[in-house]
């Protein structure tokens, strides 16, 4: 059985505080929100991934081909082959400047600026050096690609470049035997 205290006024409710209660919460929500929605945009804005692909197109072995000569004989040899540059990134992307090293071998891109949309390519050119004594075959390498997003910040990305398809032209370029 309850008891009830006639002598005392009934307890009051307050909606002014749960009204104000809600409000607090409603906008922690809104602010906690915004404050996650800023960071997976800044995350996002960062995510790089673009592909270097060895072009394989017919003009692909029309570029160039220069060697450093002793003796006779070519001892490095210096190609111009191009290089596809597609953007897997959900954002527009500057790639400026791509590189690779390795024992007897450098890969070296034409700095200019490459702005490439989502899901687009560009072609690019890439000055190839090679010992001929020791940078054969070339193989899959590690490409360090220069690059900018939209709000001017600069990145450094490593793709990999099948760059296979060089060897036989690479070989014969370091096979000549010039008098």
């Amino acid at each position: 059985m309850s008891l009830i205290d006639l002598d005392r006024p009934p307890a009051r409710r307050r909606p002014g505080r749960l009204l104000a209660a809600v409000a607090v919460l409603a906008v922690g929500a809104v602010l906690g929100g915004a404050a996650t929605s800023y960071r997976e945009y800044r995350a996002r804005s960062s995510e790089i991934s673009v592909l270097v692909l060895a072009d394989t197109g017919p003009q692909s072995n029309d570029a160039g081909v220069g060697a450093v000569v002793v003796r006779g004989k070519v001892v490095d040899a210096s190609l111009t082959r191009r290089v596809t540059l597609v953007n897997a990134g959900p954002l527009p992307v500057n790639v400026h400047n791509l590189s690779a090293v390795r024992y007897g071998l450098v890969v070296q891109g034409v700095e200019r600026k490459r702005w490439i949309k989502h899901g687009q390519s560009v072609q690019a050119e890439a000055d190839i050096r090679v010992v001929c004594a020791g940078g054969l075959p070339f193989g899959r390498l590690p490409v360090t690609l220069a690059v900018q997003t939209y709000d001017e910040r600069e990145h450094t990305a490593v793709a990999v470049l099948d760059a296979t398809q060089w060897n036989e032209q690479a070989r014969l370029a370091c096979d000549r035997d010039l008098l």
